[in-house]
C-alpha cells in the first residue's frame, strides 16, 4: 500500500518538503556567515587602526561602524564587487579538471571508460596494463601516425 501511494505521488512527498527546508537553512546560514565574517573583520580593522595609526601617524582612533567603512571602502577600491573572471587560471582548471573528472579542454568526456586517479578498482589495473602494453601500444600509434612502417 504504501508503495503505491509513494508511487501516486511520485515519491517526493516528504522529499521535496526536506529540500527546500534545507535550502533554506543554508541559504540563512550564508547570510550569517557573511555578516558573522564581515563584523568579525570589520573589529579586527577597528582594533589594528586603534593601536597602530595613533601612535605612527597621530590620527584619532575610530569606532567599529567606521572600521567597517574602512574595510568596505578597500573592498570597493581594491578587490572591486561582484564576480571577476581570472583568465590566468582558466588554464590550470581546464587542467584540474581533465586529471579529476575526465573532462578534456573543450568540456567534452575524455575516453569513456578510462580510469582516473582514486578508482580503486579499475586504476591499479589501467597502470599495470601501461606498464605492461602502453609503451609498446604507444610507440606502434605513433610510427603508425608518422607514416613509418616496422
Amino acid at each position: 500500500m504504501e508503495e503505491q501511494f509513494a508511487h501516486e505521488t511520485g515519491g517526493a512527498g516528504r522529499q521535496a518538503g526536506g529540500k527546500v527546508i534545507r535550502i533554506a537553512g543554508l541559504t540563512l546560514a550564508g547570510i550569517g556567515a557573511v555578516a558573522l565574517f564581515a563584523a568579525l573583520f570589520g573589529w579586527l580593522v577597528m582594533v589594528l587602526w586603534n593601536w597602530l595609526m595613533p601612535s605612527l601617524f597621530g590620527v584619532k582612533a575610530i569606532t567599529f561602524w567606521q572600521g567597517f567603512g574602512v574595510l568596505f571602502l578597500a573592498k570597493l577600491l581594491f578587490g572591486g564587487v561582484g564576480p571577476r573572471a581570472r583568465p590566468r587560471h582558466d588554464r590550470w582548471r581546464r587542467r584540474f579538471r581533465g586529471r579529476c573528472y575526465g573532462v578534456d579542454d573543450e568540456g567534452g568526456k575524455e575516453g569513456e571508460g578510462t580510469p582516473m586517479p582514486g578508482d580503486k578498482y579499475r586504476w591499479p589495473l589501467f597502470r599495470q596494463f601501461w606498464r605492461e602494453r602502453g609503451r609498446a601500444a604507444f610507440e606502434a600509434y605513433a610510427k603508425e601516425k608518422n607514416g613509418q612502417k616496422d
